[in-house]
């Protein structure tokens, strides 16, 4: 999916993909990956929180990162 805004892209997201779905800044110089989860301030503590969006978006950081660092581009 695609989106012009940040926000919006969330909200799609969080609706199709909340336990790990993951959202991407295209067009800069570092690979910004938000997930889809929000900050789930009410599960702190209490080891209840999916892990999956935040382990697909350091996922999808890192790999776009090696690429551009071998000189492959930008696509995942």
């Amino acid at each position: 999916m695609l989106t012009m805004y940040h926000d919006q892209g969330q909200i799609a997201m969080k609706l199709i993909g909340f336990d790990g779905g993951v959202t991407m800044a295209g067009g800069l110089r570092v690979p910004i990956c938000t997930p889809a989860h929000g900050t789930a301030f009410d599960l702190v503590g209490r080891r209840a929180a999916n892990t999956g969006s935040i382990r697909n978006a350091f996922g999808l950081a890192t790999r776009i990162g090696a690429r551009r660092r071998a000189g492959a581009g930008t696509a995942p």
